[in-house]
């Protein structure tokens, strides 16, 4: 070859100073001419940023896959870190999901088996799907956050958040995946009318009662809590004539008042879910 690139030319070129048109030219000419590639090589090596490109090229070769959950919430516009927070939730995953349907899909199941009946009947049947539903958001907000069911858990409360803000981000997941799950459940309930919804607000007040446990135990324990008292107590309300009673106007208002007393208490108890404070 007759023409080479001058050695300023060359230098401005692999330290990416160069301009876009005489880049073209430069790697054109580096492409077919062996001294001016080595001559390149060597600058780079001397430069450092050979090693710079060699550690980002590793990193992002070695970088693990983004989850299912993690690609939708980055494409939603969620920023990197916490989608990835977000994609560790233990209850955002599909054997979650999965579960979650196949445990509220027997109590719709039951419900349709006693649609056949009389209408007392009928009405008793809806009782397995409104006592389930409430349960799978306490099941979610349980895992989502603690030493126990959380594999990130150390992850977690390392990172540069708020330990309070990262369980209301988990939360806001976890409660909106589980109604939906729950929701898409109970419009296939056989002649349902409002009692079709009943479960929305026992469902709020048990995940709120254990979030609110959860600033003096762990989560685990007080989703465990809350949900051996839900089933006691549905199951003495239902020991009188009347069915459905916790479902009614009057336990409708004692879900309310349980709600917000729970934010409550959450709100005075947040800065308990930082490391150490509880």
């Amino acid at each position: 070859m007759t023409w080479h690139p001058p050695a300023e030319e060359l230098a401005a070129y692999v330290s990416g100073r160069l301009s876009a048109m005489r880049v073209w030219s430069v790697e054109a000419h580096v492409t077919e001419c062996g001294v001016c590639r080595r001559d390149a090589g060597s600058l780079l090596g001397e430069s450092g940023r050979l090693e710079g490109i060699w550690d980002a090229t590793i990193e992002r070769i070695d970088a693990p896959r983004l989850r299912l959950v993690e690609r939708f919430l980055v494409g939603v516009g969620v920023p990197d870190h916490v989608a990835r927070l977000l994609g560790a939730t233990p209850s955002l995953t599909v054997p979650w999901f999965v579960a979650v349907a196949g445990v509220l899909g027997l109590g719709l199941a039951m419900a349709w088996s006693a649609a056949a009946g009389p209408p007392l009947v009928a009405r008793s049947g809806l009782f397995p799907f409104l006592v389930l539903a409430p349960l799978a958001p306490v099941a979610g907000v349980a895992v989502a956050f603690g030493p126990i069911a959380d594999p990130a858990y150390e992850v977690a409360v390392a990172s540069p958040f708020h330990g309070f803000r990262l369980l209301l981000i988990r939360t806001v997941a976890v409660l909106a995946t589980s109604m939906m799950v729950a929701l898409g459940m109970a419009v296939l309930l056989p002649a349902a009318g409002l009692l079709a919804a009943a479960w929305i607000l026992p469902g709020l007040a048990l995940a709120s009662v254990t979030l609110a446990a959860s600033t003096f135990t762990t989560p685990s324990v007080a989703g465990v809590v809350s949900s051996v008292l839900w089933l006691a107590g549905v199951a003495a309300a239902e020991a009188g004539p009347k069915t459905l009673v916790a479902f009614g106007w009057t336990g409708q208002l004692v879900f309310a008042v349980m709600l917000a007393i729970a934010v409550s208490v959450l709100l005075v108890r947040r800065d308990s879910f930082d490391l150490g404070k509880r």
